[in-house]
């Protein structure tokens, strides 16, 4: 009896630390990514225009969780060297309405230059994009589809990404 207690709570973290990997998902998360988002200083656009261009990396974050934070600041620096090779990014924070202010203040302190989306009551997170926990990161092809998607962060985990990415990146040149 123990022994099968054992065995199934081994299985079952093994398969709980298999997520925080990166999977591979060939479905779009919505059908249309034309959906309305803000951004931290309240202006109003589509999402949509965020996509066509590249690879985007999307990151869900909040400012109550120090492995976002951590992964916000690997993603700059990596967004910002894949950039002229078209890797772009978008972070949207899942914090309250009531933390807005912080979140603005935290950015600019930071210095974070990429378009930062705020999703208060969390709808964005998980109507659109099929949020599980956070830190939730996706790497969207051009056309809205999901190349990976990342739930968890541990310091080098923006290596992997960084090849997943060139992966993709590859991966888009052939088609054309």
């Amino acid at each position: 009896m123990k022994n099968s207690l054992v065995v199934l709570i081994l299985i079952s973290c093994f398969s709980l630390s298999t997520r925080v990997f990166a999977v591979t998902d060939s479905t779009k998360i919505v059908e249309s990514m034309n959906f309305s988002v803000t951004d931290v200083n309240g202006d109003d656009m589509n999402f949509k225009t965020f996509l066509g261009k590249g690879p985007l990396l999307v990151n869900f974050w909040a400012l109550w969780c120090e492995p976002c934070k951590q992964e916000m600041k690997a993603f700059m620096a990596l967004s910002e060297k894949l950039k002229e090779k078209g890797v772009s990014m978008v972070s949207i924070n899942t914090d309250k309405v009531k933390s807005i202010a912080k979140v603005r203040a935290w950015v600019k302190s930071q210095g974070i230059t990429q378009p930062m989306l705020v999703d208060p009551d969390g709808s964005i997170a998980t109507n659109q994009f099929s949020m599980e926990s956070l830190p939730y990161s996706l790497l969207l092809k051009p056309d809205g589809s999901v190349y990976k998607k990342h739930i968890g962060f541990t310091a080098g985990d923006e290596v992997a990404i960084e090849k997943e990415l060139d992966e993709l990146l590859n991966e888009l040149s052939e088609k054309k």
